[in-house]
Protein backbone atom coordinates (compact mmCIF):
# COMPACT_ATOMS: atom_id res chain seq x y z
CA UNK A 1 0.00 0.00 0.00
CA UNK A 2 1.46 3.63 -1.16
CA UNK A 3 1.10 5.56 1.83
CA UNK A 4 -0.89 9.21 1.14
CA UNK A 5 0.98 12.20 0.94
CA UNK A 6 0.04 15.34 2.81
CA UNK A 7 -1.10 17.77 0.10
CA UNK A 8 0.38 21.33 -0.28
CA UNK A 9 -0.69 24.27 0.15
CA UNK A 10 -1.64 27.06 -1.59
CA UNK A 11 -2.57 30.30 0.21
CA UNK A 12 -4.52 32.83 -1.82
CA UNK A 13 -5.00 36.78 -0.74
CA UNK A 14 -8.48 38.44 -0.60
CA UNK A 15 -7.91 40.32 -4.02
CA UNK A 16 -7.42 36.58 -5.75
CA UNK A 17 -10.81 35.78 -4.75
CA UNK A 18 -12.49 38.78 -5.37
CA UNK A 19 -10.55 38.40 -8.62
CA UNK A 20 -12.36 35.18 -9.06
CA UNK A 21 -15.88 35.95 -8.16
CA UNK A 22 -15.59 38.55 -10.92
CA UNK A 23 -14.02 36.28 -13.60
CA UNK A 24 -11.24 37.72 -14.27
CA UNK A 25 -9.04 35.59 -16.67
CA UNK A 26 -5.71 35.51 -16.06
CA UNK A 27 -6.44 34.66 -12.05
CA UNK A 28 -8.60 32.25 -13.10
CA UNK A 29 -6.25 30.47 -15.65
CA UNK A 30 -3.57 30.64 -12.64
CA UNK A 31 -6.03 29.02 -10.74
CA UNK A 32 -6.46 25.79 -13.03
CA UNK A 33 -2.61 26.21 -13.77
CA UNK A 34 -1.75 25.45 -10.06
CA UNK A 35 -4.26 22.44 -9.87
CA UNK A 36 -3.03 20.93 -12.97
CA UNK A 37 1.01 21.64 -11.65
CA UNK A 38 0.40 20.64 -8.18
CA UNK A 39 -0.28 17.49 -6.82
CA UNK A 40 -1.53 16.87 -4.11
CA UNK A 41 -3.00 20.06 -3.24
CA UNK A 42 -5.04 21.75 -0.93
CA UNK A 43 -5.99 26.02 -1.61
CA UNK A 44 -6.33 27.30 2.15
CA UNK A 45 -8.16 30.85 2.77
CA UNK A 46 -6.56 32.18 5.57
CA UNK A 47 -8.66 33.76 9.10
CA UNK A 48 -7.62 37.36 8.11
CA UNK A 49 -8.60 36.31 3.80
CA UNK A 50 -12.04 35.75 5.88
CA UNK A 51 -12.15 38.47 8.09
CA UNK A 52 -11.43 41.10 5.04
CA UNK A 53 -14.40 39.56 2.70
CA UNK A 54 -16.72 39.66 5.64
CA UNK A 55 -15.79 43.39 5.99
CA UNK A 56 -16.45 44.02 2.64
CA UNK A 57 -19.54 42.31 2.78
CA UNK A 58 -21.20 44.63 5.57
CA UNK A 59 -18.72 47.64 5.36
CA UNK A 60 -17.83 48.42 1.34
CA UNK A 61 -19.97 51.12 0.28
CA UNK A 62 -19.48 49.73 -3.21
CA UNK A 63 -22.97 47.45 -3.71
CA UNK A 64 -20.49 45.86 -6.55
CA UNK A 65 -17.57 45.03 -4.10
CA UNK A 66 -20.17 43.59 -1.74
CA UNK A 67 -21.61 41.45 -4.66
CA UNK A 68 -18.59 40.23 -5.43
CA UNK A 69 -17.40 39.66 -1.98
CA UNK A 70 -20.37 37.31 -0.82
CA UNK A 71 -19.86 35.25 -4.32
CA UNK A 72 -16.21 34.78 -2.98
CA UNK A 73 -17.71 33.77 0.15
CA UNK A 74 -20.20 31.43 -1.23
CA UNK A 75 -18.52 29.86 -3.68
CA UNK A 76 -14.87 28.82 -1.80
CA UNK A 77 -15.44 25.47 -1.09
CA UNK A 78 -18.24 24.38 -3.77
CA UNK A 79 -16.57 26.08 -7.03
CA UNK A 80 -12.84 26.50 -6.51
CA UNK A 81 -12.07 23.78 -3.54
CA UNK A 82 -10.87 25.88 -0.94
CA UNK A 83 -10.60 25.37 2.88
CA UNK A 84 -11.33 28.32 5.29
CA UNK A 85 -9.00 27.09 7.89
CA UNK A 86 -9.85 29.00 11.24
CA UNK A 87 -6.68 29.08 13.89
CA UNK A 88 -6.32 28.13 17.36
CA UNK A 89 -4.97 29.85 19.91
CA UNK A 90 -1.48 29.17 19.48
CA UNK A 91 -1.62 29.21 15.77
CA UNK A 92 -2.86 32.85 16.55
CA UNK A 93 -0.58 34.29 18.68
CA UNK A 94 2.31 33.08 16.48
CA UNK A 95 0.63 34.84 13.70
CA UNK A 96 0.79 37.67 15.55
CA UNK A 97 4.07 37.70 16.73
CA UNK A 98 5.08 36.97 13.09
CA UNK A 99 3.19 40.04 11.29
CA UNK A 100 4.40 42.00 14.04
CA UNK A 101 8.40 41.51 13.48
CA UNK A 102 7.31 41.88 9.81
CA UNK A 103 6.13 45.53 9.70
CA UNK A 104 8.67 46.14 12.61
CA UNK A 105 11.35 44.94 10.09
CA UNK A 106 10.05 46.84 7.70
CA UNK A 107 9.45 44.34 5.50
CA UNK A 108 5.69 45.04 5.31
CA UNK A 109 4.37 49.11 6.45
CA UNK A 110 3.25 49.25 9.69
CA UNK A 111 0.17 50.80 8.05
CA UNK A 112 -0.50 46.79 6.22
CA UNK A 113 -1.10 45.06 9.43
CA UNK A 114 -3.90 42.59 7.45
CA UNK A 115 -0.99 42.22 4.43
CA UNK A 116 1.76 40.87 7.43
CA UNK A 117 -1.15 38.85 9.19
CA UNK A 118 -2.23 37.06 5.49
CA UNK A 119 1.95 36.13 4.94
CA UNK A 120 2.27 35.18 8.84
CA UNK A 121 -0.85 33.10 8.67
CA UNK A 122 0.57 31.48 5.12
CA UNK A 123 3.54 30.59 7.15
CA UNK A 124 1.75 28.94 9.84
CA UNK A 125 0.04 26.90 7.75
CA UNK A 126 3.47 25.59 6.81
CA UNK A 127 1.86 27.06 2.60
CA UNK A 128 4.63 26.74 0.03
CA UNK A 129 3.02 29.24 -2.18
CA UNK A 130 0.77 32.80 -1.64
CA UNK A 131 -1.02 34.23 -4.91
CA UNK A 132 -1.62 38.06 -4.40
CA UNK A 133 -2.32 41.01 -6.48
CA UNK A 134 -1.31 43.11 -3.47
CA UNK A 135 2.10 45.27 -4.10
CA UNK A 136 3.27 45.35 -0.43
CA UNK A 137 3.28 41.38 -0.52
CA UNK A 138 4.68 40.63 -3.63
CA UNK A 139 7.57 43.32 -3.14
CA UNK A 140 8.80 41.67 -0.25
CA UNK A 141 12.61 40.93 -0.35
CA UNK A 142 12.13 37.06 -0.13
CA UNK A 143 15.84 36.57 1.61
CA UNK A 144 14.98 39.10 4.50
CA UNK A 145 11.65 37.64 4.71
CA UNK A 146 13.27 33.92 5.16
CA UNK A 147 15.54 35.67 7.43
CA UNK A 148 13.13 36.80 9.66
CA UNK A 149 10.65 33.93 9.98
CA UNK A 150 13.80 31.23 10.48
CA UNK A 151 14.11 33.32 13.84
CA UNK A 152 10.50 32.41 14.70
CA UNK A 153 10.70 28.82 13.16
CA UNK A 154 8.55 29.65 10.18
CA UNK A 155 9.03 28.78 6.29
CA UNK A 156 7.76 31.75 4.39
CA UNK A 157 5.77 30.81 1.37
CA UNK A 158 6.51 31.94 -2.33
CA UNK A 159 4.85 34.81 -2.87
CA UNK A 160 3.94 35.58 -6.53
CA UNK A 161 0.99 37.03 -8.61
CA UNK A 162 -1.35 35.19 -11.33
CA UNK A 163 0.06 36.88 -14.17
CA UNK A 164 3.52 35.63 -12.85
CA UNK A 165 2.73 32.35 -12.52
CA UNK A 166 1.20 32.29 -15.42
CA UNK A 167 4.10 33.56 -17.45
CA UNK A 168 6.86 31.29 -15.39
CA UNK A 169 5.05 27.86 -15.68
CA UNK A 170 2.27 28.28 -18.70
CA UNK A 171 3.21 25.77 -20.96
Amino acid sequence: MVPMQKPQLIAVDTNILMRLADGHEPTTDAWQLIKRRVHPLQFVVSPTVLRELASKISDDPDPQVRQGAQTALRELRPRWGMQPTPFNAVQEAVAVNAAARLQHSGLIPEQERNDALIVAESAVLECILLVSRDSHLLDIDFEKLTFVFRELDLSPPVISSPEKLLKTFYI
